[in-house]
């Protein structure tokens, strides 16, 4: 693939959704240079599902593969029977391999809905830690001190309450550092709450030798109540998402997030944005974007088409009240949350018992509306209303 040099293009991919860049200026000149660079992405393989804000760094590596570089993205077998605490204010649990190699899988599916998988290389970093010698393992320690270690929020957090901290969990950033020493990055990506593992590569680097990688750490996308995204508070979109869920669920996005979901997971010119946001402040109905927002992601997942016709859908079943001509079907037999948890239309069996303590589960006899009060309810042929936007048919 062709090297684009255009700087104008180079400058948009340096600066829609970064929240930080290590190492800019040799950066920008190696991007306009016409070599090509070696990206880096780590990743432990911890749950099934990934979701939206894992697509603001995935987006990020597609804009650069598209500049003509190449992506590695590492699997960390290895790292993840440790656990990256950067965001954790407890211990993680233990993971073995078995667990790892099944989830890879499904982890892989879901990345290149969004990374292109040709250009994009694949490594364990098992091949370089497993072999790892305990002397050379010292050697990079005495790169760091504890009170560096101690500067750390979760950390310093942990320790003060009096909660354990794992000697194991303080050579995570050791061994994230050191997969770019083997790798000889150019560069190497993540959010704003990797950026402590992110310099430990720029950090380890010249003491192996080796050219010091730049680092960009990226904006992180809110849930879609505006709190911070994660399946505990249930407010995240996943890739797997079908169309019309993902429609729905962006749908439900409050007003004040829109702009950075429109910044960090579309490609809509940050022109464009300044000039809806412009709209909305001068009285114009933040629906209209978000129905465009909500299109433009489905369009990019699931094609034009599709975006299309689940817009349709959707203004159908919200604007004049109607059932979906098209609608899920999924066999029954047992317990109707579990089955619906099973195929994933509800991401927990909380949000099943919230939904129902709610009244937001309906089963449909015509035009009449049956509300669902028992969560043991058994899942019993018939046309479902899950939330606001989900209509499941159980056969």
């Amino acid at each position: 693939m062709k090297i684009i040099t255009d700087e104008k293009r180079i400058d948009e991919v340096l600066t829609r959704g970064v929240h930080d860049i290590f190492g800019r200026e040799e950066l920008k000149k190696k991007l306009m240079s016409g070599q090509k660079l070696k990206i880096k992405l780590g990743t432990d393989v911890t749950g099934k599902d990934l979701h939206l804000g894992h697509s603001v760094v995935h987006r990020k590596l597609r804009d650069l593969q598209e500049l003509g570089h190449e992506v590695t993205l590492i699997i960390g077998d290895f790292t993840t029977i440790v656990g990256d605490h950067s965001d954790k204010v407890d211990m993680r649990g233990e993971t073995n391999e078995k667990e790892i190699k099944g989830k890879e899988k499904t982890y892989k599916e879901q990345f290149f809905k969004t990374v292109y998988k040709e250009g994009t290389k694949i490594k364990h970093n098992s091949e370089w830690l497993g072999k790892l010698t305990f002397k050379k393992y010292l050697f990079m320690a005495k790169a760091y001190s504890v009170q560096q270690m101690f500067d750390r929020e979760t950390f310093k957090k942990r320790f003060n309450e009096g909660k354990t901290i794992g000697f194991d969990e303080w050579s995570y950033p050791l061994m994230q550092g050191y997969d770019s020493v083997v790798l000889k990055c150019d560069l190497e990506l993540g959010g704003t709450d990797q950026t402590f593992n992110l310099l430990a590569g720029r950090k380890l680097m010249p003491l192996f030798g080796v050219e010091a990688q730049s680092a960009i750490a990226m904006k992180l996308l809110l849930g879609s109540d505006g709190r911070p995204m994660g399946k505990s508070l249930e407010n995240y979109i996943p890739i797997v998402a079908s169309a019309e869920d993902m429609y729905g669920k962006v749908m439900s996005v409050i007003d004040n997030v829109i702009w950075d979901y429109f910044e960090l997971i579309t490609r809509v010119s940050m022109a464009k944005i300044e000039k809806m946001k412009e709209e909305v402040k001068n009285g114009a109905n933040p629906m209209k974007f978000k129905k465009m927002l909500a299109r433009e992601i489905v369009s990019f997942y699931y094609g034009e088409q599709k975006a299309e016709e689940t817009e349709k859908s959707w203004e159908n079943v919200f604007s004049k009240g109607e059932i979906p001509d098209e609608i899920e079907e999924i066999k029954g037999g047992g317990n109707l949350g579990a089955v619906l948890f099973s195929k994933k239309v509800v991401v927990s069996m909380s949000e099943w018992r919230r939904l129902v303590d709610e009244g937001a589960v309906k089963k449909l006899n015509g035009k009449e509306e049956e509300k669902i009060t028992d969560f043991k309810v058994g899942a019993v042929s018939g046309v479902y209303k899950i939330g606001k936007r989900r209509f499941i048919k159980i056969i």
